[in-house]
């Protein structure tokens, strides 16, 4: 099916190109939204100002690649890695996606798709990256991998020990003074100042009295 770029699509071509293309991809892609239209005369003019559009876009799509590709020539990109005892080879890799991220740390914001490496990075060494900022400026940056520096375990325990809380003692310094106290409270609580009223104090002169008493009206024994 015969149809006219209205829009640029990287793998067809460009406004105003006439091209080729399946039935389906036309009816389900590229007539839906507007990419593409039949091929009439209307429709060529109407082409005509979108092609006229894209030439002058076109070229400031350029100069701003061009611009970015200028702040980024010369940078390197540099990851750490844990590696594997007695190898070079990576546990995990280094991908598009953290190339990605790392620009995005440095303060480039920049699309996978435009990110192209040959496949995951997965041991120590260099490597290179292309950036696709336009269809006709790219640029490589350079990659280095280095091993991530992890201490031993053992160097590691080393450091440690040190700072260990030491073990509580089995009686502290404060306990001491009131373990005597204690001592002390026990020896007051058996001396005779503390024994109970009720079964030490002496008798009173008025209770003898009044026992005397109370014998003297007792009634006189029969016997007696």
């Amino acid at each position: 099916m015969r149809l006219l770029l209205r829009k640029p699509v990287e793998t067809l071509g460009e406004p105003g190109d006439e091209v080729v293309v399946r039935p389906g991809y036309a009816r389900n892609y590229l007539l839906p939204r507007g990419i593409a239209l039949p091929v009439t005369d209307e429709n060529r003019r109407e082409v005509e100002d979108a092609k006229r559009d894209w030439a002058i876009r076109k070229v400031e799509d350029r100069k701003a690649a061009e611009a970015l590709g200028a702040e980024l020539e010369g940078r390197a990109l540099r990851f750490e890695r844990r590696v594997k005892s007695d190898s070079d080879e990576l546990y995990g890799s280094v991908s598009v996606l953290d190339i990605s991220r790392r620009l995005d740390e440095q303060g480039f914001e920049i699309a996978r798709n435009r990110i192209i490496l040959g496949g995951p990075i997965r041991n120590l060494g260099e490597a290179s990256v292309v950036i696709r900022l336009h269809p006709e400026v790219q640029v490589t940056l350079p990659i280095e991998v280095t091993a991530l520096a992890v201490e031993s375990l053992g160097d590691r325990a080393a450091v440690l020990t040190p700072e260990e809380p030491a073990a509580p003692a089995a009686e502290s310094p404060v306990d001491a003074p009131r373990s005597e106290d204690s001592s002390a409270d026990a020896v007051e609580s058996s001396s005779p100042e503390t024994s109970s009223p009720e079964t030490s104090s002496p008798e009173t002169p008025s209770d003898a009295a009044g026992e005397a008493a109370a014998a003297s009206d007792a009634p006189a024994d029969p016997a007696g």
